[in-house]
């Protein structure tokens, strides 16, 4: 377990995101980060926060595919 809360990781991913693309790594940062929160916090909470930010336009789109 991360001594990161919920809140700061969802914030970190959500800072992340206007880089996709432009600054390298972003994609494997978020990435990483996601894989945090599912480890730490369960998937439902991976799958709102795509849900609810661009990560759905920016190749996460699949996560919410998932059964």
């Amino acid at each position: 377990m991360t001594n990161k809360t919920k809140a700061e990781l969802i914030i970190e991913i959500k800072d992340e995101i206007p880089w996709v693309d432009i600054k390298p790594y972003s994609h494997n940062i978020i990435g990483l980060k996601l894989d945090i929160l599912r480890r730490d916090y369960g998937e439902e909470e991976v799958r709102s926060l795509v849900k609810n930010t661009q990560l759905k336009h920016l190749g996460w789109g699949w996560i919410l595919e998932e059964a």
